[in-house]
C-alpha cells in the first residue's frame, strides 16, 4: 500500500462562467475555499463569456486566472471550454458555480466530498431535492424547474429534482467521458449525458439564492425561449444515445 507521501495529488479547478457580472464576481472569487479537506491545491478560473463591463479585469484583480471569450459564444461553449481547460491542467474535480452571486462558493467542499469518497462522478446542488431550502422564486420558473426535471427523470431512468442548477463538481472520469453539443446551455445536457454512459449522479441539497442581486438571467429571461432551446438540447441527447425511446415515444 502506497504511503501518504506517494499518494496522487488531488486538484480541484472552480470554474466561474461570467457575462457581464462585475457586480459580483470579485466577492464570488475571493469566497472560493482556497483550503478543502482532502484536497491538495484549489485554482480558480474565470470564463468570460465576452463580457463588456469589465468582468474580466476584476476578476483577474480579485485573484483569478481568466480565459476570455473574443465574443460571446453561450453558456453551453463556454462550458465546454472549462472542461477543456481542466483536463489541460490536469485537475482531479471541476466545479462550476456562477459568477451571479446565487451561490456560495463557501458550499464547494459539500460538492467535493462525494466524488473524493467514490460516491458519485458528477454532483450536483439541488433547489428543490429539500422542501425546507427551496428558494424564494418565481411560481412560474420554480414550475418550469420541476417540469424539466421530471423530462429528464422520465428520459434518463433516474430521478432528479433539479437539473437547471449551475452549481457542481465533476470527477476528471466524467470530464474525459463528457460528449456535449448544445451551445446555449449545458446543464440538462450533462445529466443525460452521463446517466446514459452509468456515471454516478448525486444530487445534495444546498441552499441558494433564488433571484439574482444584480442584472437580469440572460438564460431564462424568457421562459418560452429558454423552454424551446433547451428542449431542443435535450431530445438531441435523448435521440442520440436512446433512438429507440426516443422515436417510440414520437409514434
Amino acid at each position: 500500500m502506497p504511503s501518504p507521501e506517494s499518494s496522487p495529488s488531488v486538484s480541484v479547478l472552480v470554474a466561474i462562467p461570467c457575462l457581464n457580472e462585475s457586480a459580483t464576481i470579485a466577492e464570488v472569487v475571493r469566497d472560493v475555499p482556497r483550503s478543502i479537506p482532502g484536497v491538495d491545491t484549489v485554482d480558480v478560473v474565470v470564463f468570460d463569456d465576452g463580457s463588456a463591463d469589465g468582468t474580466a479585469a476584476i476578476a483577474h484583480q480579485a485573484g483569478a486566472e481568466v480565459v476570455s471569450n473574443s465574443h460571446n459564444l453561450g453558456l453551453g461553449l463556454t462550458f465546454q471550454r472549462a472542461v477543456q481547460v481542466a483536463l489541460e491542467k490536469g485537475a482531479t474535480i471541476l466545479v462550476n458555480i456562477d459568477g451571479d452571486g446565487q451561490f456560495d462558493p463557501g458550499d464547494i467542499p459539500q460538492l467535493v466530498e462525494p466524488i473524493l469518497s467514490r460516491e458519485a462522478e458528477m454532483v450536483t446542488a439541488s433547489r428543490f431535492k429539500d422542501r425546507r431550502l427551496t428558494p424564494d422564486m418565481p411560481w412560474i420558473k420554480k414550475w418550469g424547474n420541476r417540469r424539466v426535471a421530471q423530462i429528464v427523470s422520465v428520459a434518463s431512468g433516474a430521478r432528479f429534482s433539479d437539473v437547471s442548477c449551475g452549481f457542481r463538481a465533476f470527477s476528471r472520469e466524467a470530464l474525459l467521458r463528457m460528449n456535449l453539443f448544445g451551445t446555449f446551455t449545458y446543464t440538462q445536457e450533462t445529466f443525460l449525458d452521463l446517466a446514459y454512459k452509468g456515471l454516478g449522479i448525486l444530487e445534495v441539497p444546498i441552499a441558494v439564492k433564488g433571484t439574482r442581486e444584480h442584472g437580469e438571467s440572460r438564460m431564462a429571461s424568457s421562459i418560452p425561449n429558454y423552454g424551446y432551446r433547451t428542449a431542443k438540447i435535450m431530445f438531441r441527447a435523448v435521440m442520440s444515445y436512446k433512438p429507440l425511446r426516443f422515436f417510440a415515444a414520437l409514434s
